[in-house]
């Protein structure tokens, strides 16, 4: 059988060596897009999946080990091999230990780029579909082997050479990107682009040219054509996160592109097919949304084809060991090295309720690691509302309200990230807009 064709990525200043690793990737039969730099290659990468990049170290705007960080944040299963013409051995080794797989040494012969690239692909195609074991941490790069867990596991397998419509449920922070990922990246369209659309943040005045694309001119600040997402996306995936947030009007013609496989860009007279694959995710009843007419019956049947419910952390408690244990590593550095959790904070961590699940678990791991004094993380590491201990026999005047938890969560969120709005909403697990509102509620503005 052959040999599926890749798309690799080449990330060199130097022109004529990315012309010739380029023409080496085309003779091995795959395709091949370039960047002179880290700043274009990221926008490469957020428009499009490969199957291997290569990134020289020392590049004008971002280096090579910028781009390596953020490779792990927009593209984590994205092998990376690093290309290095300043004999700086020792640098790129650093960089291997920071996720790079590999890495070629200027100068270097058309043999050995040829060499590197087919041994990680090789090694890509026989890791890539396989799912983990019994003695793993999990399946499709999610952690956790609770029992909850299991059927999430098997949705995900069974769709991901489907190509029906997939709606996730399930409470903010438990990982509904995640899941959407992993039905793509482990499925028939890898190799097509990923692009997740935060349906909280669009108003009602772009939300249809960002979906279905605009002619110059349609309305007021138009001045170009646009092609929307849908179309945009190819044969990829397009993952609309909090489906709720669409505006009715704009309902009507997302059923239609899901049902017709078409869509009508604002102002244009044509018709346009469209051939990507729609994942949506709520953390909200749609039910109970249908019922008070901000959502579309017909469209939540359409979207309900193949439900899939994300447990809270709180139900899946056994995993927390698992996901401390990985947030450790993902986020201790030698700068900060950090080998481990004393038994009293996890303890602490597994008695805790998790209002904000996963993303909060991950939150407060790279807090203690980076507030922290010690090589392992303590209960006095943890924020005072986890380890802080019980009144045994507490009055009611010591429990705080609702109100005064969210409200110290917020104020916590935008401390931690020295007031942007829009960062704390994600840590919060809400929609910059539902922030706003909560922001006015409690008469709060960032500089609180």
């Amino acid at each position: 059988m052959a040999t599926q064709s890749k798309r690799i990525l080449v990330v060199d200043d130097d022109e004529k060596f990315r012309e010739i690793c380029v023409d080496i990737a085309r003779d091995l039969g795959h395709t091949a897009a370039s960047a002179s730099d880290g700043v274009e290659a990221l926008e490469r990468i957020q428009e499009m999946s490969f199957s291997l990049a290569l990134v020289d170290l020392k590049m004008p705007r971002m280096d090579g080990i910028d781009l390596l960080y953020h490779i792990r944040e927009f593209a984590p299963r994205l092998p990376v091999a690093i290309i290095t013409g300043h004999g700086s051995v020792e640098t790129a080794v650093e960089a291997m230990k920071l996720g790079a797989v590999d890495y070629i040494a200027k100068p270097c012969t058309v043999k050995e780029i040829k060499t590197t690239m087919m041994k990680i692909l090789e090694k890509w195609n026989a890791s890539w579909r396989t799912s983990t074991d019994e003695t793993s941490t999990g399946n499709f790069d999610i952690i956790g082997r609770s029992r909850s867990m299991k059927t999430v596991y098997e949705r995900i397998e069974a769709m991901c050479h489907a190509d029906n419509t997939v709606l996730i449920m399930g409470e903010s922070g438990v990982g509904k990107e995640l899941v959407a990922k992993a039905i793509h990246y482990f499925g028939d369209r890898a190799q097509e682009p990923f692009i997740p659309i935060d349906c909280s943040v669009l108003s009602l005045s772009i939300v249809e040219s960002e979906l279905f694309g605009h002619e110059k001119g349609s309305f007021t600040d138009a001045q170009h054509s646009r092609v929307g997402l849908l179309k945009l996306a190819g044969k990829g995936t397009v993952f609309l996160d909090e489906i709720t947030e669409i505006p009715l009007q704009v309902q009507a013609k997302l059923l239609r592109a899901i049902q017709e496989r078409e869509v009508r860009p604002l102002g244009a007279a044509r018709i346009e097919k469209i051939e990507a694959r729609i994942i949506a995710a709520t953390n909200r009843e749609l039910e109970k949304a249908v019922q008070e007419g901000k959502f579309r019956e017909d469209l939540f049947y359409r979207l309900h084809v193949i439900p899939i419910s994300v447990p809270p952390l709180r139900e899946r408690k056994e995993d927390i060991p698992l996901m401390v244990d990985h947030f450790i590593q993902k986020y201790s550095s030698e700068k900060k090295a950090v080998s481990g959790i004393t038994p009293e904070a996890l303890k602490s961590l597994e008695s805790y309720r998790w209002p904000g699940n996963v993303r909060e678990l991950e939150n407060i791991i790279q807090q203690a690691i980076t507030l922290g004094s010690s090589d392992v993380i303590r209960l006095q590491d943890l924020p005072a509302g986890i380890y802080k201990p019980r009144v045994s026999t507490p009055e009611s005047s010591s429990i705080k309200s609702l109100k005064e938890i969210e409200k110290e969560a917020i104020l916590k969120a935008l401390q931690l990230t020295a007031g942007s709005k829009l960062d704390a909403a994600r840590i919060l697990g809400i929609g910059k807009t539902t922030l706003y509102e909560k922001l006015k509620k409690y008469g709060l503005d960032a500089s609180d």
